[in-house]
């Protein structure tokens, strides 16, 4: 996608929490239909982590988070069920002891995609009206 944060989560995403030691990855459990490069796209009812390591506010003790509710997910698409939204890469959610969890690596490949043979023929019209000297050279003697 173009603008910044606007990629798909997909499983196994590397996610931070700003308070805990480790990165850890989102577990997709609720969407096994919608699937993006071979991957089951997160929704907002995908809360399932590994744990972060240790938790900074809980004296770096183990880490258990009590997620809340996702935050800047795509809201104009509903996947398996009303309310239930792709996330995407700015989305972050909150844990009730303090820390913020957001998207490190959603885990989509970029892959360029060549262009297409219509428009590569429109280019070479569009250069050619615009040079005309490009299909009748002058003579130069």
């Amino acid at each position: 996608m173009s603008q910044v944060g606007q990629e798909y989560v997909c499983h196994g995403a590397i996610c931070r929490c700003d308070k805990g030691s480790l990165p850890s990855m989102l577990q997709v459990v609720t969407n096994q239909t919608v699937h993006l490069q071979g991957k089951a796209v997160a929704t907002t009812l995908d809360k399932l982590f590994v744990p972060f390591g240790t938790c900074l506010l809980k004296n770096n003790t183990p880490c258990f988070p009590m997620l809340l509710a996702w935050e800047k997910y795509f809201e104009r698409v509903s996947l398996i069920a009303p309310g239930c939204h792709p996330l995407l890469e700015k989305s972050t959610i909150r844990c009730a002891i303090g820390g913020e969890v957001s998207i490190v690596n959603t885990l989509q490949v970029s892959v360029p995609l060549p262009p297409l043979p219509a428009q590569q023929e429109s280019t070479r019209t569009s250069i050619l009206t615009l040079c005309p000297l490009l299909l009748h050279p002058t003579d130069p003697a």
